[in-house]
């Protein structure tokens, strides 16, 4: 089916990619001529046409993206490493925690002493003041993981992939403990500052024995028991469970819901246990060549909202990244830092909308030396949303291409994206925003501004490429080579950090998030309406900024 239209329109022609109804044109950046379309008859495919009304107000745009998770709270005892910190604070706002407790292979944090000859626990919780007290130095928020066991109280000692993994032999020490730890970080930093912290009882307890050496029953009672530990202590503090691995390894899913609302609490023998927030693992593998959100979401969000009680919490992804390339090899890079991994985060951005999920905390945010990578200039694009109210918009057209609408302030922005799951696809989309509403209706004109993210706007990693592998610098072999993360030395043998510094001034002028139209004037149709014709390439993202004149 096709819409056919018949439209009269004044234009001041913008870009190569972005052009007004009835218009094609070539550069970049205004022409400074315009042109009137006389009675112009064409036709937009109905999948391609989008239809955005501005007082359809759907949500608020929110922020999702500003917490990071940390392996090693330590790190912050370092002057150094929180200066370092300075250049995400636009988009960082918390740090997520993990393994405080001890149980750690590599031994860090035991501040557990074993038991004095009357049962009560030794404890030395001077190493975690000093970390939490740089943490504090930072300014970010704490949210702390409450996971593994120390090894001294499960023996004897197993060491899995991430260390202890077992449940304590004896719950009244493992009470005592929880209830020292927090006391401590009270008398620190008082009460009120630390009941305003977020707390997760494990990580991916669904994994077994990676993170969780049990069975699924007894993970539901080293729940229930934390939990209740922590209320006592802290009871205006947020707490929820462990992000639930997604994979196909996973023992368990949606019964930890099913036993939060209706099972009997092991600690309180009651019905039901608190549960503040609940939370995912999600992992994309670009090797699938495909976008597994829905799939691996929704199940958790319907299970959620079927019990009354739990559908106002926060679901949340805390884990999140990209966690193999295109040849299945993993590396230490969780991002994919050309034009597929920016497509790629705006697609996972408009779908977390839609599924109601409040929070991401990404691994896949960090820089390369400073410079950002695709996925990053479109969290700069997120945040000239941010705070916006969030328009009703049709999904567009075939594949993972999209708007997300957005009204903030008296404009109009529009987070244009086509991603395709194949690296290699050439397959480039047409979408046409139609704009209607009193917003548009009360302006003859408008300036435009334009954002691009795609293979020739805002990426640096490929012209790194071309220099390195001109420089004779080798790849490295096995499935650690990672190619395209954020971290080049996954992929290329030591001598590619020289090609870079060498050429840095060129990657930070490639890495910076182009304005590909500035201040551009358009009109209206003569029905009242604005409708863009918008050529995306196979993996882009494009900020569109409309401003009543």
């Amino acid at each position: 089916m096709k819409v056919r239209l018949l439209k009269r329109l004044k234009v001041l022609v913008t870009s190569v990619s972005t052009i007004i109804w009835f218009l094609s044109c070539t550069g970049e950046g205004n022409l400074g001529k315009e042109i009137l379309q006389e009675d112009k008859e064409d036709e937009i495919p109905a999948d391609q046409l989008i239809s955005i009304n501005t007082k359809d107000k759907v949500g608020l745009m929110y922020n999702f993206w500003s917490t990071r998770p940390m392996i090693n709270q330590t790190q912050f005892e370092s002057a150094s490493f929180r200066s370092s910190l300075e250049e995400s604070k636009s988009y960082v706002k918390s740090y997520n925690l993990v393994r405080m407790l001890g149980g750690r292979i590599d031994n860090k944090n035991i501040y557990y002493k074993g038991v004095d000859e009357n049962g009560n626990i030794i404890v030395d919780f001077s190493g975690l003041l000093t970390s939490m007290r740089g943490f504090m130095q930072t300014g970010f928020k704490p949210r702390i993981v409450l996971d593994n066991v120390p090894w001294e109280m499960s023996l004897p000692r197993i060491e899995d992939t991430y260390g202890n993994t077992k449940a304590p032999t004896d719950y009244e020490i493992w009470r005592q403990y929880i209830r020292a730890f927090l006391q401590t970080l009270i008398d620190e930093f008082g009460k009120e500052e630390v009941s305003t912290w977020r707390f997760r009882v494990s990580t991916e307890p669904n994994y077994t024995p990676d993170h969780w050496r049990g069975s699924m029953e007894a993970y539901f009672k080293h729940y229930d028991i934390t939990v209740d530990e922590v209320g006592k202590i802290l009871p205006e503090a947020q707490i929820g469970p462990g992000n639930m691995l997604t994979e196909g390894v996973a023992t368990f899913t949606t019964e930890l819901i099913d036993h939060c609302a209706v099972g009997t609490n092991y600690a309180t023998g009651e019905i039901g246990t608190r549960m503040d927030f609940f939370s995912l693992s999600y992992y994309e593998k670009i090797d699938q060549n495909t976008v597994r959100f829905e799939e691996k979401v929704v199940p958790y969000r319907d299970k959620l909202d079927s019990y009354s009680q739990f559908q106002g919490i926060p679901l949340d992804i805390q884990e999140f990244g990209i966690l193999r390339d295109e040849f299945g090899n993993r590396g230490l890079s969780l991002s994919d830092a050309t034009e597929f991994g920016a497509s790629w985060y705006a697609t996972i951005a408009d779908l977390s909308y839609h599924y109601r999920v409040n929070e991401i905390y990404d691994w896949g945010q960090y820089t390369t030396g400073g410079l950002a990578s695709g996925r990053r200039n479109v969290t700069s694009m997120l945040l000239k949303m941010e705070g916006g109210s969030r328009l009703s918009a049709s999904r567009g057209s075939s594949g993972f291409s999209g708007i997300i609408p957005v009204v903030k302030e008296g404009r109009v922005f529009l987070l244009l994206y086509n991603h395709n799951t194949t690296l290699t696809s050439m397959n480039r989309q047409i979408l046409y925003p139609e704009i209607k509403g009193e917003l548009v209706k009360a302006s003859s004109s408008f300036y435009m501004n334009e954002w691009t993210i795609d293979r020739n706007h805002g990426i640096f990693m490929h012209e790194l490429y071309k220099d390195v592998k001109s420089a004779g610098i080798a790849i490295k072999s096995g499935k650690s080579a990672r190619i395209y993360g954020n971290r080049p030395g996954d992929y290329f043998q030591e001598g590619w950090k020289a090609v870079y510094d060498a050429n840095l001034n060129k990657y930070e002028k490639l890495a910076q998030l182009p304005q590909t139209v500035t201040d551009s004037t358009i009109f209206k149709t003569k029905d009242g309406s604005i409708i863009l014709k918008m050529e995306m390439e196979p993996h882009s993202v494009k900020l569109i900024e409309l401003i009543p004149k």
